[in-house]
């Protein structure tokens, strides 16, 4: 089976965040890191900046995986650009599951 299909992606994108709320979070999250990458490259500060984060606030508890990877060097950068997105994918994912089962349930009167 052939799944490298435009569609496929689609279905993929949908089992993940299949309503406009968990989307709406995704497009934060990304928002969010592509600020963090921006005062990473181009922002010079005296002191540590806290722009990193609010992404790891933002993807709470699944962020908190960050603590678990190196803390310095380009280890330490690229494994919080992995799992920072990947925690807010799992949180979508569990925001759209919560939601389509709190719409499946009817009130009985």
């Amino acid at each position: 089976m052939n799944d490298n299909k435009p569609g496929s992606l689609r279905r993929i994108a949908d089992g993940v965040a299949d309503n406009w709320i968990a989307r709406g979070y995704l497009a934060l999250c990304a928002a969010l890191l592509l600020w963090v990458a921006f005062d990473t490259a181009f922002v010079q500060h005296e002191d540590a900046s806290l722009a990193g984060v609010w992404p790891v606030v933002a993807t709470f508890p699944a962020g908190l995986a960050v603590l678990a990877g190196p803390e310095e060097g380009a280890a330490a950068v690229a494994s919080y650009f992995v799992l920072v997105p990947a925690a807010a994918v799992v949180n979508a994912w569990l925001l759209s599951a919560v939601l389509r089962r709190w719409r499946g349930r009817t009130v009985h009167a």
